[in-house]
């Protein structure tokens, strides 16, 4: 039987049940393990809502990398579109915007 999720709106900020959205990047990171169909690893972004509330594509996302040295450092990446998204969504502004 599945379980139902109850918390915080990330968008209104209600207390009620939750649904998930998943927004899918063609980023190989080391934050997530999520891997596509093609067995290659990817960066998503989750975003809590309650039903009344599709999840805006984000316009910033922040995965983990592993830089040359070896470090982990946090990006923070804008003008990307998400390969893939699972769950309700809304397109509420421009996420790619051009440079001058």
């Amino acid at each position: 039987m599945g379980a139902i999720e109850f918390g915080t709106c990330d968008i209104c900020g209600k207390e009620t049940e939750l649904e998930r959205t998943y927004f899918y990047y063609p980023i190989h990171c080391e934050c997530c393990g999520s891997k596509d169909k093609d067995g290659q690893k990817q960066h998503f972004e989750l975003v809590h809502h309650c039903k009344d509330c599709p999840a805006p594509i984000p316009k910033e996302i922040h995965p983990l990398l592993r830089s040359m040295n070896g470090d982990l450092i946090r990006a923070n990446i804008s003008n990307i579109l998400p390969s893939n998204i699972r769950g309700m969504f809304i397109i509420n502004d421009k996420i790619v915007k051009e440079q001058p």
